[in-house]
Protein backbone atom coordinates (compact mmCIF):
# COMPACT_ATOMS: atom_id res chain seq x y z
CA UNK A 1 0.00 0.00 0.00
CA UNK A 2 1.10 3.59 -0.73
CA UNK A 3 1.40 6.66 2.03
CA UNK A 4 -1.74 7.63 0.63
CA UNK A 5 -3.99 4.75 0.48
CA UNK A 6 -3.01 4.17 4.03
CA UNK A 7 -3.77 7.23 5.11
CA UNK A 8 -7.31 7.00 3.42
CA UNK A 9 -7.35 3.54 5.30
CA UNK A 10 -6.48 5.26 8.66
CA UNK A 11 -8.87 8.17 7.69
CA UNK A 12 -11.96 5.82 6.98
CA UNK A 13 -11.41 3.57 10.50
CA UNK A 14 -11.19 6.23 12.52
CA UNK A 15 -14.16 8.05 10.96
CA UNK A 16 -16.03 4.83 12.00
CA UNK A 17 -14.20 4.74 15.63
CA UNK A 18 -15.79 8.17 16.05
CA UNK A 19 -19.27 8.01 15.13
CA UNK A 20 -19.36 4.52 16.87
CA UNK A 21 -17.85 6.16 20.14
CA UNK A 22 -20.25 9.22 19.72
CA UNK A 23 -23.47 6.63 19.10
CA UNK A 24 -22.48 4.91 22.53
CA UNK A 25 -22.36 7.57 24.59
CA UNK A 26 -25.60 9.33 23.26
CA UNK A 27 -27.13 6.03 24.34
CA UNK A 28 -25.65 5.49 27.51
CA UNK A 29 -26.07 9.67 28.54
CA UNK A 30 -29.67 9.13 26.80
CA UNK A 31 -30.08 6.39 29.05
CA UNK A 32 -28.78 7.75 32.68
CA UNK A 33 -30.57 11.44 32.28
CA UNK A 34 -33.82 9.42 32.06
CA UNK A 35 -33.09 7.40 34.83
CA UNK A 36 -32.14 10.05 36.91
CA UNK A 37 -33.86 12.39 35.39
CA UNK A 38 -37.57 11.52 34.87
CA UNK A 39 -39.61 14.24 35.08
CA UNK A 40 -37.18 16.59 33.74
CA UNK A 41 -35.47 14.48 31.52
CA UNK A 42 -36.71 15.51 28.20
CA UNK A 43 -35.33 18.80 29.14
CA UNK A 44 -31.94 18.29 29.57
CA UNK A 45 -31.63 15.40 27.09
CA UNK A 46 -30.21 18.35 24.42
CA UNK A 47 -27.57 19.04 26.65
CA UNK A 48 -26.48 15.42 27.12
CA UNK A 49 -26.83 14.66 23.25
CA UNK A 50 -24.04 17.69 22.59
CA UNK A 51 -21.65 16.71 25.57
CA UNK A 52 -22.00 13.10 24.40
CA UNK A 53 -20.76 14.80 20.84
CA UNK A 54 -18.62 16.78 22.58
CA UNK A 55 -16.81 13.78 24.45
CA UNK A 56 -16.87 11.33 21.42
CA UNK A 57 -14.54 14.08 19.78
CA UNK A 58 -12.29 14.71 22.22
CA UNK A 59 -12.02 10.75 22.97
CA UNK A 60 -11.38 9.37 19.51
CA UNK A 61 -8.89 12.52 19.00
CA UNK A 62 -7.21 11.03 21.80
CA UNK A 63 -7.25 7.56 20.62
CA UNK A 64 -5.58 8.48 17.21
CA UNK A 65 -3.31 10.79 18.23
CA UNK A 66 -2.11 7.42 20.25
CA UNK A 67 -2.50 5.35 18.07
CA UNK A 68 -0.47 7.20 15.38
CA UNK A 69 2.65 7.29 18.02
CA UNK A 70 2.30 4.20 19.52
CA UNK A 71 2.49 2.17 16.14
CA UNK A 72 4.72 4.97 14.82
CA UNK A 73 1.77 6.01 11.81
CA UNK A 74 3.76 8.98 11.19
CA UNK A 75 6.82 8.23 8.91
CA UNK A 76 3.50 5.77 7.13
CA UNK A 77 0.91 8.11 6.50
CA UNK A 78 1.19 10.86 3.97
CA UNK A 79 -0.88 14.48 4.02
CA UNK A 80 -3.87 13.74 2.36
CA UNK A 81 -4.53 17.72 1.72
CA UNK A 82 -1.94 20.29 0.47
CA UNK A 83 0.72 19.89 -2.27
CA UNK A 84 3.91 18.78 -1.73
CA UNK A 85 5.69 22.13 -3.13
CA UNK A 86 4.58 24.33 -0.37
CA UNK A 87 5.51 27.51 -0.29
CA UNK A 88 6.71 29.31 2.49
CA UNK A 89 4.30 32.23 4.01
CA UNK A 90 7.17 35.11 3.42
CA UNK A 91 7.15 34.98 -0.09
Amino acid sequence: MTKKQVSIVFLLVSTVFSVLVMVALIILFTVIIMLLFKEVGTVILPMGFILAMFLGCLISQKAMNFAIKKFNLEEKMDPLFGGKNKRSRLD
